[in-house]
């Protein structure tokens, strides 16, 4: 029996620090914001006294965890954090971010419900992936719910008393232009019954910003495949947005086995999905028995969810916009369903595909409030760009019948965030996106849910 290696509490906190990093970092690849993270202390104390750094609302993400970390702990940010990474997640008015910040009701909480979720998803990823990589016999960080409220009045509401005694590591996050705010992690005394004491924790320093800022960056995620793994099923980051869809030639696609069982779990006879381009030639077929380039175990469940048709996970619940409509019109579909695609057509015949990075890539850099005082009346204009000329085409499909794991191969090799799911006769079904898939992953692989998942990435809002 494997015994996973022992770790004091001071290298879990510094473990911490770069978790913390790592999400400060993926933010500003997503959205080019001027972020990082500072450790204030760390220090063993009742939850309850917490309470005079979240006294406000705040969003709590509890997070279930497996293997250093067993047993469950949570993820805290303040009002201001609640209200400022969510509002630049959903791209709100600096205005009205730095007015909901100071003032923000639990309604107007509410109405950024899942964009908080969404922050929450983005920040387990960022933690998956550090100790993952620096923690030998780490499993998965698995988000289970997110509390949005005043937690203090109610401490058993995120599953803690008032005097349940937490590690907790209080930090300040910066994401400029907006006022700093606090974070913390704090995990109950019984999860780290597997952790040393190692140092007294008044002995483990505060770490500075320069300690911090000397750590190297973290992996961009854009690129990264989406992984099939055996219980690290957040090595990868759901994208926000697909890049544009390049047409490419036909192209053979090799496979290699992933492991013996997996063959024979398989079947001799491997499942094969056409993936196609309307009007153009089909692309290569894919062998659903291989995938990835290295041999990765996987579950039973696991297994049989990539012999899944797409069919039973897509979104059937579709957007669509003709042609000669005015990006601004698109942006407000976008908005009024919280959608991050939008196919383009007519009569249900599929033209074209645009993603919030079409949008972004299209529109004037000075509609953004944090430059509207140099807005000028040619930046406006951009708005009423017809969005056939912004739109990715041809678009690549998929067939229902097509297994998840032929799927994952295709976004692999050729991009893309999101694949329109289409019939023989070419019409429209539904889409999957990345993000579904790697919901349904953690799902088989945890037999854990997770809440608040949209189909779609977050919508853009200008």
């Amino acid at each position: 029996m494997t015994v996973a290696p022992i770790y004091n509490v001071s290298r879990i906190a510094d473990t911490c620090d770069r978790a913390f990093q790592a999400f400060c970092d993926d933010m500003v690849d997503m959205f080019s914001v001027n972020m990082h993270c500072r450790r204030q202390k760390v220090d063993i104390q009742a939850a309850g006294d917490l309470l005079s750094h979240f006294e406000k609302l705040a969003a709590v993400h509890l997070v279930k965890g497996k293997g250093v970390l067993d047993g469950t702990f949570h993820l805290l940010f303040d009002q201001g954090g609640l209200f400022a990474l969510s509002g630049v997640f959903v791209m709100l008015a600096e205005s009205r971010i730095r007015e909901e910040a100071e003032r923000g009701s639990l309604e107007d909480a509410e109405n950024l419900k899942d964009a908080a979720r969404e922050v929450g998803n983005l920040l387990i990823g960022s933690w998956e992936r550090v100790f993952h990589d620096e923690c030998d016999g780490h499993s998965h960080f698995l988000k289970t719910r997110t509390f949005i409220g005043k937690p203090w009045d109610d401490p058993s509401k995120i599953g803690l008393q008032a005097d349940t005694d937490v590690f907790v590591g209080l930090y300040e996050m910066t994401m400029e232009p907006y006022p700093s705010f606090n974070c913390a992690v704090l995990f109950p005394r019984t999860i780290l019954d597997g952790v040393e004491s190692g140092e007294p924790l008044g002995a483990v320093e505060t770490a500075s910003a320069a300690h911090m800022d000397t750590e190297e960056p973290a992996d961009d995620p854009a690129g990264d495949e989406i992984p099939v793994p055996e219980t690290k099923a957040q090595d990868a980051q759901p994208q926000l947005a697909s890049a544009p869809t390049e047409e490419l030639p036909p192209e053979s696609v090799p496979t290699g086995p992933l492991d013996d069982a997996t063959q024979s779990e398989a079947g001799a006879k491997a499942e094969t999905a056409e993936v196609s381009t309307p009007g153009a030639p089909d692309l290569a077929r894919v062998d659903a028995a291989h995938i990835g380039s290295g041999p990765q175990r996987q579950s039973g469940a696991l297994a049989e969810l990539l012999r899944t048709p797409v069919a039973r996970i897509m979104e059937p619940d579709v957007i669509w916009a003709e042609p000669d409509e005015p990006v601004r019109d698109v942006i407000a579909k976008m908005q009024q369903r919280n959608a991050g695609y939008v196919l383009v057509g007519r009569e249900g015949l599929l033209e074209g595909l645009v993603s919030n990075s079409n949008i972004q890539g299209a529109v004037s850099l000075y509609l953004r409030p944090m430059f509207a005082k140099w807005r000028r009346p040619q930046d406006d204009a951009t708005l009423e760009v017809k969005i056939k000329w912004i739109m990715s085409h041809p678009v690549r499909t998929i067939r229902p019948d097509t297994t998840l794991v032929a799927m994952i191969e295709n976004m692999r090799r050729y991009g893309g965030r999101c694949l329109p799911v289409v019939d023989e006769q070419g019409a429209v079904q539904g889409i999957v996106t990345a993000f579904d898939v790697l919901l349904r992953i953690l799902e088989a692989d945890s037999s854990v849910s997770w809440e608040g998942r949209s189909p779609q990435a977050p919508a853009l809002l200008i």
